[in-house]
């Protein structure tokens, strides 16, 4: 069964009204993004309406991990491997009061990050270019989201050659640099702030072990409830979301709170 498509109005441009007044697609809210729609429309990224930022094209379950990490009025938030920019314009708009860094390490894939932040009109936005576990320690985020590289198991109905591909190995090595990832970026937080851990994949080796690994070496990390609107499997270390549970992809998203 084909991934149905989904997208957020950009409301920094046009209101959800408005634009499905000029552009008419049948659509469904997504329960736990506000602002956010599934339609009937497959293409949508060729669409004017994409072009000019009046929406943008994100995978509904990725739309989890900025919702978790409860944004206040002013935060200040670190998103460490931003490209291309669903997260980092997705809390753009939503804490249009406060900023957003949004940084990238790979060039090529930066340049797709500053497409995005422009075409959506964001201006709360500062991109830097920093390996995500040497990021300067320079100040500290009311808000950090790791949305961690991983091995992507998880968008097989888009891409069923990551089946082909993926191997137990290949996870055990994207699991060691996501550990230095998690540290580097619970240090950026600051007291009482909350980082918010994410991938699109399956295996524990990325997921729970990743939670684990922080909570043993850092006393004051402490994981806590993710209270969203979304059909999903819970643990102790935050929640699972699988195609079956909302006709999505596949997503793992963890909240902790630096005590």
């Amino acid at each position: 069964m084909p991934l149905r498509k989904s997208i957020r109005i950009n409301t920094l441009k046009i209101s959800p009204d408005d634009f499905f007044k000029n552009f008419p697609y049948e659509h469904t809210q997504i329960l736990w993004c506000e602002n956010a729609y599934f339609i009937d429309e497959q293409k949508i990224g060729l669409k004017i309406e994409h072009a000019v930022g009046l929406c943008y094209a994100q995978e509904a379950s990725a739309m989890l991990a900025a919702e978790a990490l409860d944004i206040a009025n002013n935060d200040v938030v670190l998103d460490l491997c931003a490209a291309p920019g669903s997260k980092t314009t997705q809390v753009a708009i939503k804490n249009f009061s406060g900023t957003i860094v949004a940084n990238e390490l790979n060039l090529k894939r930066a340049q797709a990050l500053i497409a995005n932040v422009s075409r959506l009109g964001i201006m709360n936005c500062i991109i830097t270019n920093y390996d995500a576990c040497k990021f300067p320690d320079l100040f500290k985020f009311d808000r950090v989201l790791l949305d961690a590289p991983c091995s992507s198991l998880g968008t097989s109905r888009k891409n069923k050659e990551i089946l082909k591909t993926w191997g137990y190995k290949f996870s055990l090595a994207v699991s060691k640099v996501q550990k230095k990832m998690i540290l580097d970026a619970f240090s950026h937080l600051k007291k009482g702030g909350i980082l918010v851990y994410s991938t699109c994949t399956t295996p524990t080796e990325e997921n729970e072990d990743v939670i684990k690994f922080l909570i043993n070496n850092r006393s004051d990390a402490e994981v806590e409830k993710i209270d969203l609107k979304v059909n999903c499997e819970k643990n102790e270390y935050g929640i699972r979301v699988y195609p079956w549970h909302n006709d999505t992809e596949t997503a793992f998203v963890s909240k902790i709170r630096k005590k």
